[in-house]
C-alpha cells in the first residue's frame, strides 16, 4: 500500500453537533430556492478543514488525488452529499420525535464501518487531537469526524435536545442547550425576528 493510501493524520475532536452543522450546509431547505454551500469537492474540503478541524495536509492530499482521478472524485463527492442528506433525515427524525428510518440508520452504520478509526491521542497546539489512520480516499474516510459526531449524537442524551428551526422555510437543525429547553429558532436575530415581523404584519393588516 502506498504512502498516499496509508498514513497517519491528525484530526481535532469534533464538536458534538458537527453532524448538524454538516446537514445545515444546505440551508433554507423548505424554501423554493435552498442555498447550497458545498457545490464542489474543494468546497467540502475547505469546510472540513475549517469546521471539522481536519489538518490542511489531508485536504491537500485529497485534492491532489482528485486531480489524478476525476471520475472517482465525482463519485466520492456524490457519496458525501448523500451521507449529508442521510444525516439530515436522522436529525429531522430526532427533532420530530420520530424513529430514524432504517435506510438512513443502515447508511450511517455502513459509513461508520468505512470511516478512519481513531488510533489514539496526540498533542497539538490546541492541546490534544486524534491520531487517525487514513487508509483510502472515500467519502466515509473523509467525513470521519462528521460520522463520529452523528454516532455520538444518536447514542447520547443530546439526541433528545435536537430541534429544527420553527421557520418552515429554514429547517436548520440545532441542539437546544437553553435552560428551559424551549428554543424554537436557529437564530433569534434572523428567523425569530422574521417570524415576529410577520405576526405583527398580520395583526396590523387584518381587513
Amino acid at each position: 500500500m502506498s504512502t498516499n493510501q496509508h498514513r497517519t493524520a491528525v484530526i481535532g475532536a469534533p464538536a458534538e453537533d458537527l453532524c448538524l452543522d454538516f446537514a445545515n450546509t444546505l440551508s433554507w431547505r423548505g424554501s423554493a430556492r435552498p442555498s447550497e454551500s458545498l457545490a464542489t469537492l474543494p468546497d467540502l474540503l475547505s469546510w472540513l478543514a475549517r469546521q471539522a478541524q481536519a489538518e490542511a495536509l489531508a485536504a491537500t492530499v485529497t485534492a491532489a488525488w482528485a486531480e489524478r482521478h476525476p471520475k472517482r472524485a465525482v463519485r466520492l463527492f456524490a457519496e458525501a452529499i448523500a451521507l449529508r442528506e442521510a444525516v439530515f433525515r436522522c436529525g429531522m427524525a430526532l427533532a420530530s420525535g420520530d424513529i430514524v428510518a432504517e435506510t438512513d440508520f443502515a447508511a450511517l452504520n455502513q459509513a461508520l464501518a468505512g470511516a478512519s478509526p481513531r488510533r489514539g491521542l496526540v498533542r497539538d497546539a490546541a492541546g490534544f487531537a486524534w491520531a487517525v489512520e487514513h487508509e483510502a480516499h472515500s467519502a466515509a474516510a473523509l467525513l470521519a469526524p462528521v460520522l463520529w459526531s452523528a454516532a455520538d449524537l444518536l447514542a447520547g442524551a443530546d439526541r433528545l435536545r435536537v430541534r429544527r428551526c420553527a421557520n418552515d422555510e429554514c429547517l436548520w437543525l440545532f441542539v437546544d442547550r437553553s435552560k428551559t429547553g424551549s428554543r424554537r429558532w436557529c437564530d433569534m436575530a434572523a428567523c425569530g425576528n422574521r417570524a415576529k415581523a410577520q405576526r405583527h404584519y398580520r395583526r396590523t393588516h387584518v381587513s
